[in-house]
């Protein structure tokens, strides 16, 4: 086989249309990701399923916007050097900045929020957790009731952007907006007040209690293993009302414009909110107070170096591409698009693009006859080359930020300490023929006149793929595996839906659904075959089981099986980070290989990580580390941006 013949030819097909494939986030709304949940898939679900896993695949718009901003920049930015205006180039604006408001979970709006406000930990490049107000990750322990008490610390030093020390006194504040509630719903569950989408942590705490103006308790009436995500911001205590309902209500109403009482909420990161002209830019000023960043990323531990930022909301990508190659911009973080190849291939432009938390798969139905047999399912692993995907689609744009054989675990990803390849230590994803022919004929295939494998009893072995059509890159990845698949005499019929009404359409349509949780007693068990989507992962693996549960609505594939479900839970609730993780990497084993299940395992064949397209232009003697995360992102680390002089 001529990998690179093929791959090649797909390619330049592409580029005469270059149009935007798949993004990385869950919260843009991209049409290429399927729902997803909180903190685990989300996306290419969340997107569209739903959560960090309670999310479903959620994605970015598969559309490139065709309108530019009808003012220019009310600023001219800065002489380079020392000092300077730093300017990001972006094709979306959030409608606001209150990001926990469940209406509002664009991408752009954490990145903005990423360095003016900052949390007890932060996420790095390598989609791992940092103590970052915190001066180390604390101490459990386990109570033997079921509860768990954590002694944390604060480090030595921190201060408002407006002088203010940053102090347990803020957390106790934050906490209690949070819980503040105005009576209860028709089903006696609290009315909170904050608007929070996603309270499955604060669900798990019962108290915090200032100890000293560092020192801190957190009584979990559980343990959760995402804990980490607790008061991933936190708040200014002397700026709002003592009351913790009022003080809610107005932060609910400041955290829009960032502003309370005409004046600009204070920061506790390296920016400070300057000014907003909406459909034009956003500006950010240094912040001179700022006590420095612990991320394990950034090399500066000082205040910035850049005076400010301005984000210039362009929403044609020619035109942000002229404004990096005219010297109007340094820096772009956005979905990958063919179009940037040129930009990527350019002397005076660094791509610097993390491997981030959302990932490609194909996903089986297990209802279906075919992909009901093990053997079929291992055929398919066996016969699809990732290596011929990642060169042909992959490393062009993003070089080796990504493993070049592909991924091969969909709980801890190739940029993770804590990573295993499951499905290349199983000999799946390298293109062998011989052994996927082997598996078919095992379970009573045989080859017909025209080279296709054929079953006494369910016939022709089909299959149809499906994605969000319009994608460009994606389509060309289904044609390369469609034409790997026929290698091994299978045959893969490409069944589109355009943008994102395929998730609701297709493998999260209510029928399939219905057929997925119920084993194939209800629903509509022929509405597909495979899924090709991204789900959004984390530094926090967990919420990835709510897409493999029994019964579980953002489990298309119809996967069932208790003693993972069992299992999940243990993994869950084991305190220990080392033995954690390595449940979780158990976890994986069900999914991506027969090993745990050799009945109904192996539904998932993970494919690569989806990086947002992230670089710098030479204007900049240094950039920061943009983790690819929905609690990072480009400005995380701005205080290692840097002008040439």
């Amino acid at each position: 086989m001529n990998n690179t013949r093929r791959s090649t030819k797909l390619l330049a097909v592409a580029a005469t249309s270059a149009l935007v494939f798949a993004a990385c986030g869950s919260d843009d709304g991209d049409d290429d990701a399927a729902p997803s949940g909180s903190d685990a898939p989300t996306e290419e679900p969340t997107e569209e399923p739903t959560e960090e896993p309670t999310e479903e695949p959620t994605e970015e718009p598969t559309e490139e916007p065709t309108e530019e901003p009808t003012e220019e920049p009310t600023e001219e930015p800065a002489e380079a050097g020392e000092g300077g205006t730093l300017i990001w180039a972006h094709e979306q604006e959030p409608g606001d900045l209150h990001l926990d408001d469940p209406e509002n979970n664009l991408s752009i709006t954490s990145w903005i929020r990423n360095p003016l406000i900052e949390g007890l930990w932060g996420v790095s490049g390598s989609t791992e957790f940092y103590p970052e107000l915190l001066a180390d990750d604390g101490e459990l322990t386990e109570n033997g009731d079921g509860t768990v008490t954590g002694k944390f610390a604060l480090r030595e030093g921190l201060m408002w952007s407006d002088g203010t020390p940053l102090t347990t006194a803020d957390l106790e504040f934050t906490f209690g907006i949070r819980e503040a509630a105005d009576g209860e719903d028709e089903e006696g569950n609290p009315n909170y007040i904050y608007l929070l989408g996603d309270r499955s942590v604060d669900d798990a705490v019962d108290s915090i209690t200032a100890d000293s103006e560092t020192e801190f308790t957190i009584e979990f009436n559980s343990f959760n293993a995402g804990y980490k995500r607790f008061l991933e911001e936190v708040y200014p205590a002397h700026v709002f009302s003592e009351d913790p309902a009022e003080a809610a209500e107005q932060l609910n109403t400041a955290l829009r414009d960032w502003t309370h009482d005409g004046e600009v909420l204070p920061s506790s990161g390296p920016m400070i909110f300057d000014s907003w002209n909406k459909g034009v830019q956003m500006n950010l000023v240094r912040n001179d107070n700022y006590h420095g960043s612990n991320s394990p990323d950034a090399s500066n531990t000082g205040v910035a170096s850049v005076a400010g930022v301005q984000i210039n909301f362009v929403t044609d990508t020619d035109a942000q591409i002229n404004a990096l190659q005219a010297g109007e911009a340094q820096i772009v973080m956005t979905q990958p698009q063919l179009a940037f190849e040129s930009l990527a291939s350019s002397d005076e432009f660094t791509v610097a693009s993390s491997a981030g938390p959302v990932f490609e798969h194909w996903g089986l139905n297990l209802n279906n006859a075919h992909l009901a047999k093990p053997e079929v399912r291992e055929a398919l692993a066996f016969a699809m080359d990732k290596t011929e995907v990642m060169a042909g689609l992959y490393t062009p744009l993003f070089g080796d930020t990504l493993p070049a054989e592909g991924l091969g675990n969909t709980y801890w990803l190739s940029n993770q300490s804590t990573y295993e390849n499951h499905a290349g230590d199983a000999g799946y994803g390298a293109g062998d023929i011989e052994s996927a022919q082997a598996a078919l004929e095992a379970a009573g295939y045989s080859q017909n006149g025209d080279g296709i494998y054929e079953h006494p009893e369910d016939g022709v072995l089909s299959l149809r793929v499906g994605t969000t059509g319009g994608n460009r890159l994606r389509e060309i990845q289904e044609e390369l595996i469609q034409a790997q698949m026929k290698d091994a005499g299978i045959e893969i019929v490409i069944d589109n839906v355009e943008g994102g009404a395929y998730f609701s359409e297709v493998p999260f349509s209510a029928d399939a659904i219905a057929c997925a949780t119920s084993g194939g007693a209800e629903g509509n068990c022929d509405i597909w075959d495979i899924t090709q989507f991204a789900w959004v992962g984390g530094p926090w693996p967990g919420g990835q089981s709510a897409s493999y549960r029994s019964g579980g609505e953002n489990n298309p594939y119809g996967f069932a099986n208790e003693a993972f479900d069992a299992r999940s839970d243990e993994c869950d609730a084991t305190v220990d980070d080392t033995e954690r993780a390595a449940c979780y990497n158990e976890l994986d084993r069900y999914v991506t290989t027969l090993e745990m299940d050799p009945e109904n395992g192996l539904f998932m064949l993970p494919l690569t990580q989806k990086p947002s397209f992230y670089g710098y232009t030479s204007d900049l003697a240094s950039a920061g580390v943009a983790p690819d995360a929905q609690l990072a992102g480009p400005l995380t680390n701005v205080v290692d941006f840097a002008f040439a002089s």
